[in-house]
């Protein structure tokens, strides 16, 4: 039988990629990191980094679109 620890926060927490396209350097920051240290990413975008979607792709990052819920069709 596995207990959780009562210490373990249930949030997910997700990953974000920065990158800097004039020397090719990636940062990858977890979203725990940023609500710790907000700092941290006025720092990035101060050196020229820029958010995008993940390590393998450089486009620039967008937030993922809602889907509307279908409609059933009676």
């Amino acid at each position: 039988m596995i207990r959780s620890s009562p210490h373990f926060k249930k949030k997910d927490y997700k990953m974000q990629y920065w990158k800097n396209f004039k020397n090719g350097k990636m940062e990858r920051l977890e979203d725990s990191q940023l609500e710790k240290h907000p700092e941290k990413l006025e720092s990035l975008q101060s050196k020229g980094y820029v958010r995008v979607m993940s390590e393998t792709d450089d486009s620039a990052y967008s937030k993922p679109k809602k889907r509307k819920p279908k409609k059933k069709k009676k």
